[in-house]
């Protein structure tokens, strides 16, 4: 190859440093400094959060699911589909080259358009062999490859953090449905109790009323509690067997596999008395909604690279080396050695101006992509507060809920004591039983929402695992490497 050819071939690559579109720079969005609601102090752990719930049978189950369930296997797949996506992109960066072998045997027309009868020594049908190698490269003189592979690597990294949310999300959805089950079982168990007072004050309240010391309204409206009762017992009977379908969908299992470990009964699980909520400042690198959203505006900022190259030359060098001969023993000589070397320039000068659209569509998709990240930001930040708030009243609703239950059951107990003296009868203790079960239900329903207000939080925080060490870091490698490539091609 002659110097000029060298030099031609440098300019060209020297052209491929003008990388077209802009350079991505992630946004700064303004976010205060601290918490409205009063939140816990110390960081957000990365730690299995449902540990301190301290029930090992929803741990097995978190577990489990995590190795079955559909959404997150096909949340997987997305991720092994973007990965072979961006492996294919950073493919046709380099030059591709293709090894071809043919044989054909071949009959000429005698009337086509070479007289082939009137040429002496030339056969209308003869055997034609042909072994070669191709290759072939795209110069890429404005980066057009270079935002592809940007992009392609931004999205393999939002569907990375798409795969982080699935998860987070089921973990979150398991553990509410784990918590439903359980006060389910524990209304179920109240229901009972519930029951067996209203029998024993419908049986005093008609002994009393044969007696003419009630009313036959008031027997009839204690045997109408009664009914109500059953009906109640019923319901939660019904809501155990729900709760746990529920969870075994979660798990990612048949119900018949799972409805009698499930049923057995047990307790609800404790919140923790506090939760450290870190800073706002945090969820923009703990939440992978908001990080997925910041690698797809990155992505689509790569985008308009890419279609902003569409509109300029294209340049392409292609090589086509091979032996070629009509009998398969010549196949080998010097003299059947064919070669092919050259370049093409192409240049869509006009097509109607669908290259212009492209790229107007291109920066839309990227305002859109900016709107939504702003939207991500805004919603977990309000998802915080509401979920900071909730779990602090919680505990405070709980804390209430629990005194008056205890003061209720020693309401109850002193009750028992004068029945037992005979200073009261029996119908005023039946009745005591009533209103220290409707405490019970109040804490346990109190108990149930606190513990449902700590997973909240857990999740609106993002707690649960590592972005430092596991995406987060990737994501920003990413960034580092596209501002270098950036400023390099500036260069």
């Amino acid at each position: 190859m002659t110097a000029r050819r060298f030099s031609a071939l440098g300019a060209a690559l020297l052209l491929s440093a003008c990388v077209q579109g802009p350079d991505y720079k992630a946004p700064e969005p303004r976010i205060a400094d601290a918490w409205v609601a009063q939140a816990g102090a110390g960081q957000v752990t990365d730690a299995p959060w449902w540990q301190d719930l301290g029930d090992p049978m929803l741990g097995s189950l978190i577990d489990e699911m995590l190795a079955t369930n559909p959404s997150l296997r096909e949340a997987q797949a997305r991720l092994a589909e973007a990965r072979a996506n961006r492996d294919a992109v950073r493919g046709g960066r380099l030059p591709q080259a293709s090894v071809s072998a043919t044989g054909s045997e071949n009959v000429l027309s005698k009337n086509g358009q070479l007289p082939i009868g009137s040429i002496p020594g030339f056969a209308r049908d003869f055997s034609l062999f042909d072994f070669g190698f191709d290759a072939s490269w795209e110069v890429d003189l404005w980066g057009k490859r270079v935002r592809e592979n940007e992009a392609a690597d931004a999205r393999l990294q939002s569907a990375s953090l798409s795969v982080e949310g699935v998860r987070l999300q089921l973990i979150a959805e398991l553990a509410r449905a784990y918590v439903d089950l359980r006060q389910a079982q524990a209304e179920l168990g109240l229901a009972s109790d519930v029951l067996a007072a209203r029998q024993r004050l419908a049986d005093l309240t008609d002994l009393r009323a044969k007696a003419g010391e009630a009313s036959a309204i008031e027997a009839n409206r204690a045997y109408g509690d009664l009914e109500s009762a059953r009906v109640a017992q019923s319901g939660a009977q019904a809501a155990v067997r729900g709760a746990a379908l529920s969870v075994a969908v979660l798990v990612g299992k048949a119900p018949s596999e799972m409805l009698a470990r499930l049923e057995a009964p047990g307790a609800l699980p404790e919140p923790p008395a506090a939760i450290a909520a870190g800073l706002p400042a945090d969820l923009l690198r703990r939440r992978p909604d908001i990080l997925g959203a910041e690698r797809d505006l990155a992505a689509a900022t790569a985008d308009i690279g890419v279609a902003r190259a569409d509109l300029l030359p294209r340049l392409s060098l292609s090589l086509a080396l091979g032996q070629q001969a009509r009998a398969l023993g010549d196949l080998v000589d010097g003299d059947s050695t064919r070669l092919q070397a050259g370049g093409g320039l192409f240049w869509p000068i006009f097509n109607g101006g669908r290259a212009r659209a492209l790229v107007r569509a291109a920066d839309a998709r990227a305002q859109g992509a900016a709107a939504r990240y702003d939207a991500a930001v805004i919603g977990a930040l309000a998802d915080s507060e509401a979920a900071i708030n909730r779990f602090d009243r919680s505990l405070v609703a709980l804390a209430a809920a629990r005194a008056a239950a205890v003061r209720e059951r020693a309401a109850y107990g002193l009750a028992e004591q004068r029945a037992r003296r005979g200073e009261d009868d029996q119908l005023v203790l039946a009745q005591g039983r009533l209103a220290s079960l409707a405490a019970a239900r109040q804490e346990m329903q109190a108990l149930a929402s606190a513990t449902e207000a700590s997973i909240a939080l857990h999740k609106a925080l993002g707690g649960g695992w590592r972005p430092e060490s596991r995406l987060a870091g990737a994501v920003e490698d990413a960034r580092s490497s596209g501002r270098s490539d950036a400023g390099s091609s500036a260069r």
